[in-house]
């Protein structure tokens, strides 16, 4: 019988030891791959936000706020300005305008309130007369109510008006392609309700004829109010071919969105006013590195933990055979046939351990995984922007803010075949680095002392 068979036959000698054995090693190694599962999902997620919520940087006229403030437009030769600037990946190009009673037969879905009226209280048109009521003119006498209008947004992406970063939901209908010039248009529940309108109905505005692709809906009453049209569109028919009121701008990288804000003050000087999330995103990034510091730190904690049991084991096992070793040696057995033949016990039940542990880790690793991140989520701030039309911090898929906010709560467990390779790997070195020390006590032991009875 060669030393790898008596090694492996030693490992289960006796059976009720090795199971609880090969029960705590499992524990210890179901914690790694658990863990290890654990931060690949965390690194996942921080170059997903690196890449993304990390990246957005808002271009708008220099005073502009909404459809208050000052300032000019951007222009179609600013945009390719931005869109030409090194580490730029993409931009989300939007224009905004309201719908007046004369401009369309729809009807406001939108009733104004008080701080609608006082918003507009400065307006002249016939539509939207003066102040609200309450509020008189010097001479004592009333005006006459504002009337609400339709916010349109025209826009090279619908998703650019989804709340919380997300994907703009329609139901029914489908989407339409903001890059088009065409008359059709995304139209809001609480609009559509208000004008019966469906999917395939038309309305007329701007003196056109617009067709309702979809209906969408954000649980935001204001935008729900409002419709979506894509940005040429708007342009041509507000005679505004090229104007911009919001440009969002997502960097290749967060990494770089210092140097792109560098670039586009230096390009666009004091025409603009440029804003970027990065404080918010390296915030996020910092509470995910944490997360991931901690699973790291539970697989070095687990790794130690499972050698010192295979350490203590085999230690154990040493001082208990140790004549047995004695007259190996005397018959001719050499160091190194003893010690592979303990080692490949320790070996033995290290990987009988791992096997049952790489199993109880993968079912075990969301639940770890969504663990540390909620212990980790109630010790951080959650950090939101409102939308509005043209405002907010949008990627390509939606607003920043609403990324970095759910960044925590889309983590997930990550088993990977490099996961699985880690936990063997650390299998391997758990069972090397136990039967390190009984190997050198092996090594010392010393066949004539044995056989006298002496300790």
């Amino acid at each position: 019988m060669n030393v790898i068979t008596r090694g492996m036959r030693g490992a289960v000698r006796s059976p009720l030891r090795a199971g609880a054995i090969v029960i705590m090693l499992a524990i210890s190694i179901g914690l790694i791959v658990a863990m290890l599962a654990a931060k690949a999902g965390v690194e996942t997620k921080i170059n997903q936000v690196k890449q993304t919520a990390a990246t957005g940087i808002t271009v708008r006229p220099a005073g502009i706020n909404g459809f208050a403030g000052g300032g000019d437009p951007l222009t179609a030769a600013q945009v390719a300005t931005v869109s030409k600037t090194t580490h730029v990946a993409s931009t989300v190009s939007t224009l905004t305008d309201q719908l007046g009673t004369t401009d369309t037969n729809l009807t406001p879905s939108l009733e104004l309130g008080s701080f609608g009226m006082r918003a507009q209280r400065f307006e002249g048109s016939s539509d939207m007369p003066m102040p609200p009521a309450g509020m008189e003119s010097s001479s004592g006498s009333s005006r006459t109510l504002p009337t609400p209008r339709t916010t349109v947004t025209g826009t090279t992406d619908a998703n650019s008006v989804a709340p919380n970063g997300g994907t703009l939901t329609i139901s029914p209908g489908i989407t339409i392609d903001g890059h088009a010039n065409d008359n059709q248009a995304l139209v809001g529940t609480d609009l559509a309700t208000k004008n019966n309108l469906k999917v395939g109905s038309t309305f007329t505005a701007y003196g056109q004829t617009f067709t309702v692709k979809g209906i969408f809906k954000t649980d935001n009453r204001f935008q729900d109010s409002g419709m979506i049209v894509p940005l040429a569109t708007l342009q041509k028919l507000t005679d505004q071919t090229g104007a911009v009121t919001s440009l969002v701008v997502n960097a290749d990288s967060s990494d770089n969105v210092a140097t792109v804000v560098s670039s586009l003050k230096s390009s666009l000087g004091s025409t603009v006013d440029i804003t970027s999330e990065q404080e918010r995103a390296q915030t996020s990034v910092t509470t995910l590195a944490s997360i991931s510091n901690l699973a790291t730190s539970g697989v070095v904690g687990a790794t130690i933990a499972s050698a010192v049991i295979v350490l203590l084991t085999m230690t154990m096992i040493v001082r208990e055979r140790k004549r047995e070793i004695g007259v190996i040696k005397a018959i001719g057995g050499t160091n190194i046939k003893v010690i592979t033949q303990f080692m490949t016990e320790a070996l033995t039940l290290t990987v009988i351990g791992g096997v049952i542990g790489l199993g109880l880790g993968v079912a075990v690793s969301g639940s770890i995984t969504k663990g540390l991140v909620d212990a980790q989520s109630n010790s951080t701030s959650s950090v939101t922007r409102p939308s509005g039309p043209g405002g907010g911090f949008r990627g390509p898929v939606g607003q920043f803010g609403g990324t970095a906010q759910r960044g925590l709560q889309a983590i997930t467990s990550s088993v990977t075949p490099a996961t699985i390779a880690s936990g063997i790997g650390l299998t391997f070195v758990i069972a090397i680095i136990g039967s390190a020390l009984p190997a050198w006590f092996i090594a010392r032991i010393r066949p004539a002392e044995v056989l006298r009875g002496v300790e």
